[in-house]
């Protein structure tokens, strides 16, 4: 049984067979990390100017000390966002590869107030420091933040699933990490379970709240971020949520037709042939592919045929064929009866359902 997603997620995908480049999945437990120009609100092609000036609008909105609504998760992310967005060298990556490219690169967490301090162009260290500019910008309404104990530190995990888990989505999947201590060691090993959306793809990074590293006595931990590694299939190759299988007819079959059974994510369905299937055409089992990471819909499957060619022929068998290719024969009711004793000596086995399908 698939696991119902109850998440909203976007997906932007690069060229075919690639990538997925940017992603953003909102969940209670589970989250994909969001387009970080959607996170700002600025068009891909914004200059450096415009993603200043959106990031530093979200930051005197989401700020815990100034905002009306304060809302430190946002406050984070938009932190995220310029970081990476004000680099030119990441930003190149990020738009090639999304958040693959800054995954992989081992990006650390970002401490939102260094952001906001790069913003300004200060060279100021410290949060004391900090709270100031924030008051010079802000206003008498910004407030010091009291010194406090600091949360963990974010955790970057790779995660391997197989085609199906990742096809099909994994309810309570065992995970582990040890913490590197700073001497070296490695600490203790902490264990849990998590939820894998059905559609997920590799590239894709799901955030697990408060199960990274530990903070200071009476702080909280850290996030964890799953990175997704999907292992090839030998049968199913993905593109988006649409899947390509490759599937062998008869001459016969193809000639004249069929019903074949063909193997989805989901099982065995039924496909029609239709008459006259040329070799590498392509059928399309309409929604038998995987579930989009929009919540709506699925991709469809994609049937390559291969006609399959016997390697040795009776003389019979060859008899017909011949009798197929004389250029000489003008009955058409002949044609037609070796036609028919070729399809008696070729035709596989067919089955009872039918499923809808489409040229590609």
């Amino acid at each position: 049984m698939m696991l119902r997603r109850s998440a909203v997620v976007a997906l932007r995908r690069g060229p075919s067979w690639g990538r997925p480049a940017a992603m953003g999945f909102r969940s209670t437990s589970v989250a994909l990390k969001r387009d970080y120009y959607e996170v700002l609100g600025v068009p891909r092609g914004a200059s450096k100017s415009e993603i200043k000036k959106a990031y530093l609008k979200l930051a005197k909105k989401y700020h815990p000390d100034t905002s009306s609504e304060p809302d430190s998760d946002k406050f984070v992310e938009a932190g995220e966002a310029y970081e990476v967005l004000s680099d030119d060298e990441k930003r190149g990556l990020y738009d090639r590869y999304g958040h693959a490219a800054t995954d992989m690169g081992g990006q650390e967490h970002v401490d939102p107030f260094e952001a906001f301090r790069q913003a300004f162009g200060s060279q100021r260290a410290g949060r004391d420091e900090f709270e100031d500019l924030l008051h010079d910008f802000f206003g008498g309404g910004a407030r010091r933040r009291p010194r406090g104990p600091r949360r963990g530190h974010d955790v970057q995990l790779g995660l391997r699933l197989s085609f199906m888990e990742a096809a099909r989505g994994v309810e309570n999947k065992d995970v582990e990490w040890s913490e590197i201590l700073r001497d070296g060691r490695r600490g203790e090993r902490t264990s849990f379970k998590a939820d894998i959306p059905p559609g997920v793809d590799t590239g894709m990074q799901i955030r697990l709240a408060g199960k990274g590293g530990k903070g200071d006595p009476g702080a909280p931990r850290g996030d964890l971020y799953l990175q997704i590694e999907v292992e090839p299939d030998d049968y199913f190759q993905r593109d988006g949520a649409d899947v390509h299988v490759s599937v062998d007819v008869t001459v016969a079959q193809a000639a004249l037709g069929a019903t074949i059974d063909v193997l989805t994510v989901d099982g065995l369905v039924e496909l029609k042939v239709p008459k006259g299937t040329q070799p590498n055409a392509q059928l399309r089992l309409r929604n038998q592919g995987l579930p989009t990471m929009t919540g709506h819909g699925r991709g469809h499957q994609i049937v390559h045929v291969n006609v399959t060619i016997p390697t040795t022929l009776t003389s019979r068998q060859e008899q017909i064929l011949r009798e197929l290719e004389d250029p000489r024969r003008s009955d058409k009711s002949a044609a037609k009866s070796a036609f028919s004793r070729l399809a008696d000596f070729f035709r596989g086995s067919t089955t009872k359902k039918s499923s809808s399908y489409g040229t590609n």
